[in-house]
C-alpha cells in the first residue's frame, strides 16, 4: 500500500506556486522517493526522474552546461520549459552545490526541481561544513502517530479531548504500543513477526552505518563511532556536556564533536538547547539528545517489549512528534532547567506561540509547580501549557491559561 503523505504533498504543491526548486531533506525510509513517485503520477506527463541512489561512482559534471547536456541526451529533459524534473538522493553528485546554485540562479531555466537529499550536510574537500539555504526546504520525518493511525484506518483527526473517552484510549491504546516500540518504517510495518520486525531495523541500522556514517568518517573512526554510538543511548534526555563524553570513552573532542555533527546532521539525532531569560537562575547553554525515532532507543538497550513507563522512550516520542509536525521550520523545541533543578521537559518556542510541555509516562492530575513558577516569569509570553500522561484527558487552568491534560500520543494534535 502507497500512503499518500499529504502533509509534505501540500507543502511541496504550495512552495512550487512561486519557487523553482524544492529540496525534500531526510533519513533513509522515510518514504521521499515514494512521494517523487507519487508526485510523477499526480502531475501525468510533465515530469522528467532520475535517482543517483544506485551511482557509487559518485557522478561528477564540469558545470552547470554539462549536467544539462547529460540529461537532454540521456532523458530529453528541456530544461526551458514549465516542466518538473524529480531527481532522487541529489547528494551523490560531488560537486552538488555548484550544480544546484547554478541552476537556480539562471533566471532562463524554467524547469522545476524537487530533490531529495539524505543529509542536510556534506564535507567539501577542506572538510568544512556546507549548508543550503537558498531554497525551499522540506524535512521528511518517518510517519508521526496520527498517520500510523491514518494508515492503520483508524480516523481520529476530528477527536476533541472532551471526546477522548476511555473507550477511545483504550482503542488507540494497542496502537500506540506498536508504535513506541518500532517506530514507524514501511519494511518493519510490513514484517509480521516480532524477530521479523528486529531484523529490519537491524537492517536500517546497518545501512546508516554503513552508507551514510562511512561516507563521513574513515575506518578507524568508525570504531570509536560505534562506542560513541552505544554510549548515547544512556544519555538520552540527560544535560549533556562534551567533555564528559570525551573523558569517559577516551575519545578526543574534536571527534565527539565530528561524531555529534554527523548524526544531527543526517538527521538521526536532535541536539535541544535550553529556553532561558535569566542566566544566574536558568541553563543556558548545556543541551540534551533525542533520537529521531524511539525504536533506536529500544534497539541500542535490546528490548522490544512495550514500556510506556519506560520515561526516556516516552520523553523521545513526545519530542519527534513535536520535531515532526511543528508550524515552521524556525520554530524550535528547547528543553527548560533551573539552576535549582527543576525543570519542563519541552518548550515549544514557535511564532507567537510558547507552550511548555511536561511529559509523565502515567497519570498525575496536580498541576506541577514548575509550571506556575514558570507562568510567574513569561506569563506574557506563554499561550497555553500541557502536560502528557498514560491515559486520561481533561483540562485544569493556570491562573488565567489552559492546562491541557492529554494521554502522550495526541500530542500531536494539540501543537
Amino acid at each position: 500500500m502507497i500512503y499518500r503523505r499529504k502533509k509534505y504533498l501540500d507543502k511541496i504543491y504550495k512552495s512550487l506556486e512561486n519557487e523553482k526548486l524544492v529540496l525534500l531533506l531526510g533519513t533513509r525510509q522515510v518514504w521521499k522517493t515514494t512521494i517523487l513517485e507519487i508526485l510523477k503520477d499526480e502531475l501525468k506527463w510533465k515530469i522528467f526522474f532520475y535517482s543517483f541512489e544506485d551511482d557509487f561512482s559518485k557522478q561528477e559534471f564540469n558545470s552547470k552546461d554539462d549536467f544539462i547536456n547529460y540529461f537532454r541526451i540521456l532523458l530529453w529533459v528541456n530544461f526551458y520549459e514549465d516542466w518538473y524534473f524529480l531527481i532522487d538522493e541529489f547528494q551523490y553528485i560531488k560537486n552538488w552545490e555548484q550544480i544546484l546554485k547554478s541552476l537556480y540562479d539562471d533566471k532562463n531555466i524554467k524547469l522545476k526541481f524537487i530533490v531529495t537529499w539524505s543529509w542536510l550536510w556534506t564535507y567539501n574537500e577542506e572538510n568544512k561544513w556546507t549548508l543550503v539555504w537558498r531554497w525551499t526546504e522540506i524535512f521528511v520525518y518517518s510517519f508521526d502517530f496520527f498517520e500510523f493511525l491514518d494508515y492503520k484506518w483508524l480516523n481520529v483527526v476530528d477527536i476533541s479531548i472532551e471526546q477522548l473517552s476511555n473507550s477511545i484510549i483504550s482503542l488507540v491504546q494497542p496502537y500506540f504500543d506498536e508504535f513506541i516500540t518500532f517506530g514507524w518504517y514501511p519494511a518493519v510495518l510490513n514484517a509480521v513477526t516480532k524477530d521479523e520486525k528486529i531484523r529490519e531495523l537491524e537492517k536500517i541500522i546497518n545501512r546508516y552505518i554503513e552508507r551514510d556514517i562511512s561516507f563521513f568518517l574513515s575506518k578507524d573512526e568508525l570504531i570509536n563511532f560505534k562506542k560513541f554510538f552505544l554510549y548515547l543511548n544512556t544519555q538520552i534526555g540527560n544535560l549533556i556536556k562534551k567533555e564528559s563524553i570525551s573523558e569517559y570513552l577516551w575519545i578526543k573532542l574534536k571527534y565527539i564533536e565530528k561524531y555529534l555533527l554527523v548524526m544531527e546532521k543526517t538527521m538521526f539525532i536532535s541536539r535541544v538547547y535550553p529556553y532561558f531569560k535569566d542566566k544566574s537562575k536558568e541553563y543556558s547553554s548545556l543541551p540534551k539528545f533525542y533520537f529521531s525515532d524511539v525504536w533506536i532507543l529500544n534497539f541500542l538497550e535490546k528490548w522490544f517489549d512495550f514500556r510506556e513507563n519506560n520515561w526516556k522512550v516516552v520523553e523521545n516520542f513526545v519530542y519527534t512528534e513535536l520535531l515532526k509536525n511543528k508550524h515552521f521550520n524556525s520554530d524550535e523545541i528547547k528543553v527548560y532547567k533551573k539552576i535549582t533543578k527543576s525543570e519542563i521537559d519541552f518548550i515549544y518556542d514557535g511564532m507567537d506561540l510558547l507552550i511548555p510541555i511536561e511529559v509523565k509516562s502515567w497519570n498525575k492530575k496536580s498541576i506541577p509547580k514548575i509550571f506556575e513558577s514558570f507562568e510567574n516569569d513569561y506569563w506574557k509570553l506563554t499561550s497555553y501549557y500541557i502536560m502528557t500522561s498514560s491515559n486520561i484527558a481533561f483540562e485544569e487552568n493556570i491562573s488565567e491559561k489552559k492546562l491541557l491534560i492529554i494521554p502522550n500520543w495526541y500530542i500531536w494534535k494539540i501543537i
